[in-house]
């Protein structure tokens, strides 16, 4: 399952681990960084650090990721 998102204006300058906690899932932090290690988290279709900022008009893919959000009761 590939998922692609586009970087707005609002989140530019953010680092990439802390907008995948925002913006797609709140998971482990352990979990972000090896996926990004492993080139499961690209961005503009190449591997970067965790500690990347992001810029306006970056697209990250996310490759055979599942994160589910949880459902808080």
């Amino acid at each position: 399952m590939n998922k692609s998102y586009l970087i707005n204006k609002d989140f530019a300058d953010t680092r990439l681990d802390k907008w995948l906690k925002t913006s797609v899932c709140n998971v482990p932090q352990s979990l972000i960084e090896k996926s990004i290690r492993k080139g499961k988290i690209k961005v503009n279709n190449k591997k970067k650090k965790s500690s990347y900022k992001l810029q306006i008009n970056d697209r990250v893919n996310l490759y055979n990721i599942n994160f589910i959000k949880k459902i808080q009761k």
